[in-house]
């Protein structure tokens, strides 16, 4: 009618979701007579299919993200979602460091960190989307990242994927499988970097609940049940009421004795290791016409161990073991106590003597950096040009750091030392694989600020620790 309308609303910033301070607008709706707010509608501006979602308090408490925060946090990790707040906050220190190596009057850039999520549609195919944090089904996610950098301050994209250890302990299914397949296919597709975030129990072996209350045994001898048994078997009117193909029997005078279990979901057995096999391929595809990343977090057992390696390139949490199987079951098929923990055979002290691992983080933050670092020196692109970084380092000057007639640390030629200058950009060298192949040093830094390798050759005496196997009997 024309008349203004006054409308109270209120602004939150908030890390709930995973993003770092995500604003959110809320409509307060006032009680009538009482004037005071008792519903918070919240506003979509950006039109992402939320509709208008009302909540009695704006304010999130305890939750189901609350509750699987502390599942990750359980496994030495940190929730999948979160990770991309882990991101935001590493892509604006670099900016900082960036402005400040540069002396350069400006801000960050606005929309620094954008994130879009793969989701799976009634066909199966995935398509970019939005939905709330903590409603997947299944243990993978992934999104289409838009980051912009001090390479790539217009914005570059990445394909992140990651276990969400928090749905069956980050299991592969076949849901799991087919979700990785496609989103590493997408990167493929569009030459993107690849990002994966390990965090898993390998591949899931399930079990049919349903049944376990309803097995019975027929022993050899009911009164002395070590002699073992004869088999598992149903009672008729147990195998009656299941739906047909879920068990394999056949009739006996108790029931039906059982040869084979087959279950009414599908994914609880081998299919899943099919499924490894998929991924596991599309993996070593992956690395051959892409960048290709890992991060392991917390563990990554069997197959999820498989694709870290497959893809090469390793970033390994100090708490964060890369293992085919658990130690315990080690210690089974060796019928004795040999191994007293999981990084005794994936650890830190195995995988980076070993060159499986090229670098070790204390912390999830650390690794994130890791990765924004490592991703400064790729492409956005297969087949573009590296992008050029301003540097506060003029690449006129001289090198300033001279070889000494006694053998020297290599690295310092590269980096150099304290105020006097090496020969990449100063603060741009990096090392990896420092803990293999201790006579050769290898790293990447800026000249001029284009991105480079460096292979060096170590002259010194080296001391290399290869960790005694407890299995070994020498």
């Amino acid at each position: 009618d024309g008349e203004p309308v006054t409308q109270s609303i209120r602004l939150v910033a908030s890390s709930v979701e995973g993003e770092w301070l995500k604003a959110s607008v809320f409509l307060e709706k006032p009680d009538a007579v009482t004037g005071v707010a008792e519903q918070y509608c919240i506003v979509d501006p950006e039109g992402d299919g939320l509709g208008e979602m009302c909540f009695i308090d704006p304010y999130s408490t305890s939750n189901i993200v609350q509750t699987k925060r502390a599942i990750a946090r359980r496994v030495g990790s940190t929730y999948a979602y979160d990770f991309l707040g882990l991101m935001e906050v590493g892509l604006i220190s670099e900016w900082q460091q960036y402005i400040k190596d540069t002396g350069k009057q400006m801000d960050i850039p606005a929309s620094v960190f954008e994130v879009k999520e793969f989701i799976e549609d009634a066909d199966g195919n995935i398509a970019l989307g939005t939905r709330m944090i903590g409603t997947n089904k299944i243990g993978m996610l992934a999104w289409l990242v838009t980051m912009k950098t001090p390479e790539y301050p217009d914005g570059r994209d990445i394909v992140l994927i990651s276990n969400d250890v928090t749905v069956q302990s980050g299991s592969f299914g076949v849901e799991e499988d087919e979700f990785y397949f496609k989103a590493s296919k997408y990167a493929r597709e569009n030459n993107l970097p690849r990002v994966y975030i390990a965090c898993n129990a390998g591949a899931r072996i399930g079990l049919v609940d349903e049944l376990k209350g309803k097995i019975n045994i027929k022993f050899v001898d009911e009164q002395n049940p070590s002699k073992g048994f004869e088999y598992l078997y149903l009672k008729d009117e147990d195998y009656k009421a299941l739906p047909e193909g879920t068990v394999i029997a056949e009739k006996v005078s108790e029931g039906w004795a059982l040869s084979d279990v087959i279950g009414t979901n599908h994914g609880i057995g081998v299919e899943n290791l099919q499924g490894s096999g998929k991924i596991a391929g599309e993996t070593s595809a992956a690395y051959d016409e892409i960048f290709t990343l890992s991060y392991v977090t917390g563990r990554s057992v069997g197959i999820g161990a498989y694709l870290v390696r497959l893809g090469q390139r390793v970033i390994q949490m100090k708490q964060g073991p890369i293992i085919l199987t658990g130690f315990s079951a080690l210690n089974k098929l060796l019928g004795r106590e040999v191994y007293t923990s999981q990084d005794q055979l994936g650890g830190p002290q195995i995988m980076y003597p070993n060159g499986v691992a090229h670098e070790i983080v204390e912390d999830d933050q650390q690794g994130v950096s890791s990765l924004l670092k490592w991703l400064s020196f790729v492409p956005k692109n297969v087949g573009a040009l590296p992008a050029v970084r301003e540097s506060g380092d003029p690449v006129e000057r001289k090198v300033q750091w001279r070889p000494t007639p006694t053998p020297y640390d290599p690295r310092l030629m590269m980096a150099g030392e304290g105020n006097t200058a090496g020969f990449f950009d100063k603060g741009s060298f990096k090392e990896y694989l420092s803990g293999w192949g201790k006579s050769v040093v290898v790293g990447r830094g800026r000249l001029g600020g284009i991105p480079f390798g460096a292979i060096a050759v170590e002259t010194r005496q080296v001391e290399q620790v290869i960790p005694a196997d407890p299995a070994d009997p020498n």
